[in-house]
């Protein structure tokens, strides 16, 4: 997909959650309004009941434009990221390259407001995320919430690209060729996720963990 339908398509996604949003913001709008004029047909709690349940469908769509700006996000600092070492010439000296990255790092957590090593976090996590489709499909969708993405790029890090890859489509995939079965992966709790994932992983790749524990344990000491 190129850079201009992506966008396209981005822009389109934010601007149809937010019409949904302004809509509901509307319909509160005109019910106080004939109520104020004692035009409402409903009685009082049935107005209060009414405005209960825009509540609710307001959370549910501001979940969702919650869940594509994370998305959006993560694609930046993803590809901010990305460029920078792009921009560093291939000869460049192992000094000079861990500047760059370190400099882009550091850009990152000033824009958005957080520490460098929670920029960092977020950069490892964002780049999962991306390179993971179907995971980011469903995140910019709402369908995934940005906690249930970082889960599955967490529980994915320490294995190739093309198992990390079948781990998402297994559980946010309904056409991969095993899906996960019973409750959507986007309906569970974060807990319940995350020890699915981990128990599906570790019965297809119980070599991971280990790998996991090799490579925190060398991010320490580093």
């Amino acid at each position: 997909m190129g850079t201009g339908t992506r966008t396209a398509s981005a822009m389109e996604g934010i601007r149809s959650t937010m019409a949904a949003l302004e809509a509901l913001f509307l319909e509160e709008e005109e019910l106080e309004a004939a109520t104020a004029d004692g035009n409402a047909d409903e009685s009082v709690v049935d107005v209060m009941g009414r405005l209960y349940r825009l509540r609710l469908a307001r959370l549910e769509v501001e979940s969702t434009l919650e869940a594509q700006n994370a998305a959006l996000k993560a694609r930046d600092s993803a590809e901010a990221f990305d460029l920078q070492q792009a921009m560093t010439p291939p000869d460049a000296s192992t000094h000079d390259r861990t500047y760059a990255e370190i400099s882009a790092v550091e850009e990152i957590a000033g824009v958005l407001t957080i520490s460098s090593g929670a920029a960092g976090a977020f950069l490892s996590q964002s780049r999962r995320v991306c390179s993971l489709p179907s995971v980011y499909g469903n995140l910019f969708s709402g369908a995934l919430s940005w906690q249930g993405a970082r889960i599955i790029a967490d529980e994915t890090e320490a294995l190739d690209h093309p198992a990390a890859v079948a781990l998402a489509d297994h559980f946010l995939d309904p056409d991969a060729p095993n899906p996960a079965r019973g409750c959507p992966a986007a309906n569970l709790v974060p807990s319940r996720l995350r020890a699915k994932v981990r128990a599906w992983r570790e019965r297809y790749h119980p070599e991971s963990i280990e790998k996991r524990h090799t490579k925190s344990a060398a991010d320490r000491r580093v």
